[in-house]
């Protein structure tokens, strides 16, 4: 594939680092960002309702704080891994708009799962294990979960795998709203 390349220059930039990024890929880094994703790059942040730490341990519950804010995660199986009613996901935070029921699907890992995201609000970056990608929700910096690309699933472009912590999203459904 590296010959191919390097043997033909009209190939644009963009092309050219898709066919490297595929093909160099090992299975614990399908995470590598797409040209088509709706989430935030790390280096764009927004933190707008972001607050300092005293406010949140007054405003998050025990495993809140853990999830949101230390980057727990939740056991699985949790009360919203099954939800499929219609409605949308707020983060558990800040209260932004996250994903919405459309986007959900049953990915079978036990969390909810997300084939994307609301555009601009939730923002990927390297997870401190460095081999999965963490995401946050933009706004806030709370810890969601993680996500994951080129697993097979048969949905929509981007086709990526939100998995998400219970405790980071709020279920609205939408006959409440």
């Amino acid at each position: 594939m590296r010959s191919l390349l390097s043997s033909h220059p009209s190939l644009t930039s963009k092309f050219r680092a898709l066919i490297t990024a595929t093909t160099t890929r090992s299975f614990y880094t399908m995470s590598t960002p797409t040209t088509f994703t709706h989430c935030v790059p790390a280096d764009q942040p927004n933190g707008s309702k972001d607050v300092d730490d005293a406010t949140w341990r007054t405003k998050l519950s025990a495993h809140e704080y853990f999830i949101l804010r230390e980057k727990g995660t939740d056991a699985r199986h949790g009360p919203l891994d099954k939800v499929f009613a219609p409605g949308d996901y707020f983060c558990a935070g800040c209260g932004t708009h996250l994903y919405t029921a459309g986007m959900k699907y049953d990915c079978g890992c036990g969390w909810p799962g997300f084939w994307d995201c609301v555009p601009g609000v939730v923002r990927e970056q390297p997870d401190k294990d460095g081999r999965r990608t963490e995401i946050v929700c933009n706004l806030c910096n709370s810890h969601l979960g993680h996500v994951f690309r080129g697993e097979g699933f048969t949905n929509p472009p981007p086709n990526e795998r939100h998995c998400v912590n219970d405790t980071a999203v709020k279920f609205v459904p939408a006959e409440s709203k």
